[in-house]
């Protein structure tokens, strides 16, 4: 009886043991198979250059990772509904985004340091600012629960509108789109003496229409691209803001990707990021020649003009602090300005 009984026992064992095999085999080939699909938003609408390189980075992460990461682009969400892609992102429903810099001062206001009026004179000097920072506003996002991989820039701003804007009569009477919401639009516009309408991306074409607006303020290519230049005659030829954005992920998502699937993502985004700000930079200079061809003319600013617009914009850096970022970042970047024009001066390679 005992022997009996010991057999079975041992029958009993050997048939979980092989049940225990037999679970960890399916459970760990659908671990092996599992998918993970990351929900990316896209603010330019499908066939725009900038969708366009998303669509390729996805395929190229697809493909890194052995179809194990995936990504579905939702594309052609307005710019001025970024607060609610940064919602939808809190609450898991979107998982990644690119974001301008209105998105990105949601989350991180000093990051709005970038926008500041008369900055940067060159791309250059913008990328080795930058490169600087990049760990630094990393850091930021990653306790606001989101993986910053890179910065992707929209490029110079310019202000364009129905009368010409060089005479300081039409500047002092020009009715000018503000980015609804944006703190740092609103100061910057205030110190310039410009009067502003608050509205979405998305009502400016309408607010040009009905003449609730005849001025606004964008990148060469932001103006094609939302076709906004069919209703204004002038582009004033002074870049006063560069446009700054970036690529975010929700830590939540970033957190399920093995640790090779993060790095994975990590090297093709920032590699992803660079190319984007080289692709915007040549649909800027493109988007020139649209805007000539279409009959914009493009003037300069008078003497006079130049330098009421240099004092204007320290006005606006000096109503920015401390409200959206310090003092001291604000020197720390000026600080960088002034190494990587020694650099460049001495003819030292960047590093």
């Amino acid at each position: 009886m005992a022997k009996e009984e010991y057999s079975n026992t041992m029958k009993q064992k050997s048939v979980l043991i092989i049940f225990l095999i037999l679970a960890a085999i399916i459970l760990g080939g659908r671990a092996s198979a599992q998918v993970t699909i990351i929900k990316a938003a896209s603010l330019m609408p499908e066939g725009s250059p900038w969708t366009i390189a998303l669509h390729d980075l996805a395929r190229e992460i697809k493909k890194q990772t052995q179809g194990k990461v995936q990504f579905k682009i939702y594309a052609g969400n307005p710019p001025g509904v970024e607060a609610d892609v940064l919602r939808k992102m809190r609450v898991n429903q979107i998982h990644a985004a690119g974001f301008t810099g209105v998105g990105l001062g949601l989350i991180v206001p000093r990051m709005r340091v970038l926008d500041s009026p008369l900055l940067f004179n060159d791309v250059q000097g913008l990328d080795y600012v930058k490169e600087k920072l990049f760990d630094d506003f990393s850091q930021e996002y990653a306790k606001k629960g989101f993986v910053f991989l890179g910065f992707v820039d929209g490029g110079f701003v310019y202000f364009f509108s129905k009368t010409d804007l060089s005479n300081p009569e039409n500047m002092a009477k020009a009715k000018m789109w503000m980015w609804k919401g944006d703190p740092m639009a609103e100061n910057f516009l205030d110190a310039f003496h410009i009067s502003t309408y608050p509205l979405h991306v998305s009502d400016v074409n309408t607010g040009l229409e009905t003449g609730m607006i005849d001025s606004f303020y964008a990148p060469p290519v932001g103006a094609v691209a939302f076709q906004w230049f069919w209703r204004i005659r002038y582009m004033l030829d002074y870049p006063v803001v560069n446009s700054t954005g970036g690529f975010l992920m929700s830590q939540k998502i970033f957190d399920q990707l093995s640790p090779g699937q993060q790095a994975v993502v990590r090297k093709l985004t920032k590699e992803f990021c660079t190319e984007l700000d080289r692709i915007s930079r040549l649909a800027n200079q493109e988007a020139l020649s649209v805007l000539r061809d279409a009959g914009i003319k493009i003037v300069p600013p008078t003497p006079a003009q130049i330098i009421k617009f240099e004092s204007s914009a320290q006005r606006a850096v000096e109503k920015n602090i401390p409200r959206l970022y310090s003092r001291e970042l604000y020197d720390k970047i000026q600080a960088y300005l002034e190494e990587y024009r020694a650099i460049t001066q001495t003819g030292r390679c960047l590093k």
